[in-house]
């Protein structure tokens, strides 16, 4: 059976959930998977809804400027994705491994 590695990596505009070895490249391509892996729908939308949170980190005016977030706002959106983080990891379990990068 394949081990499959998979990083979960908030992008701009983009995915989440990346492929992160040539066994996860082979069987679900390239680019973000969180649509292609076995996940629930929850769990998809969670990820939808924090891709989205996440792009209003960037001042899209002055992309090169401070973020608009304050400390606070960062924490909790590291909570968050530590914890949807914990879900695909329980749902996704015992072939895959997922690593976050923030």
């Amino acid at each position: 059976m394949a081990f499959y590695a998979l990083r979960l990596f908030f992008e701009w505009r983009s995915g989440s959930l990346w492929c992160d070895n040539e066994a996860a490249r082979a069987a679900f391509d390239v680019g973000p998977v969180e649509d292609v892996v076995p996940l629930s729908r929850e769990t998809r939308r969670r990820l939808s809804e924090l891709s989205a949170w996440h792009d209003t980190a960037l001042d899209w005016d002055d992309p090169m400027g401070p973020s608009p977030w304050s400390a606070d706002e960062k924490a909790r959106f590291d909570a968050a994705a530590a914890e949807i983080l914990d879900r695909i990891r329980a749902e996704l379990r015992p072939d895959f491994q997922i690593d976050y990068a923030d």
